[in-house]
């Protein structure tokens, strides 16, 4: 199975962009982190993560980290920000045009959209650092703007954050030729049928060791992340891809 490098932007002492009401980039890129990698593990897919907390990690010691454990692709996290409270769309940068970087960006590009009925922004080509050090393909999504109120609302809430994280993922599967898993202990269950219906539209999901349990009560914290993912998908879309 391929080896995934996650990016959380910034971090420690560098808040990244911050929102008028005081959200700051770091926080957001690193629950839709921390979430893109418990998706990604789930489904079976090694993952490199340059934090997993609040710390400093210098850009050079990102890439770095990637190279030397030669992941096969960089997912870098980011939000943008802006001098006006206008913009409000998400894109997905790339060093440059061709290459399987441009082919995993427009797939998370398509899903990022879907998922937050955010304007557009396409595929871009900028010298970022992490675009440009890093050995492996490497894309940087910029989940929105933080100068939009409207926008920064939304990427407080652990709904909006896992969705986000949701849809990059799905991008991701399509790109690895992920296959949907069933669970092996639902079949002739008596609520078979709902539990295809919820997994397939991502409001809850097996175990990773291919179980769903169903018969198991569920955790505070199970129950949470299960209505978390019904508030994304009451005003956002879900990709297919169910595990």
């Amino acid at each position: 199975m391929p080896k995934v490098g996650i990016d959380p932007g910034h971090g420690g002492s560098d808040p990244g962009a911050v929102a008028a009401g005081g959200l700051q980039e770091k926080a957001v890129t690193l629950a839709v982190g921390l979430a893109l990698q418990q998706l990604l593990q789930g489904a079976g897919i090694e993952v490199v993560m340059s934090r997993t907390v609040d710390q400093d990690v210098f850009l050079a010691d990102r890439a770095a980290l990637f190279n030397r454990e030669k992941v096969d692709l960089v997912i870098s996290l980011h939000v943008n920000s802006a001098g006006t409270p206008d913009p409000n769309y998400v894109s997905t940068f790339i060093l440059a045009p061709g290459g399987q970087a441009e082919k995993i960006a427009r797939l998370i590009q398509a899903e990022v959209v879907a998922a937050t009925g955010w304007p557009d922004g396409g595929v871009r080509q900028a010298n970022f650092y992490i675009l440009r050090e890093t050995d492996a393909p490497a894309v940087l999504v910029e989940m929105g703007f933080l100068s939009n109120p409207e926008t920064a609302a939304k990427l407080a809430t652990p709904a909006v954050q896992q969705a986000l994280a949701r849809a990059i993922f799905c991008g991701l599967a399509a790109y690895l030729g992920l296959k949907p898993s069933e669970p092996r202990d639902i079949q002739g269950h008596w609520a078979e049928a709902a539990i295809r219906q919820v997994m397939a539209a991502g409001i809850m999901s097996g175990y990773p060791d291919g179980t769903f349990r169903p018969d198991q009560n569920a955790t505070r914290a199970e129950v949470a992340t299960a209505l978390a993912n019904l508030l994304a998908r009451l005003n956002l879309i879900p990709c297919n891809f169910s595990f």
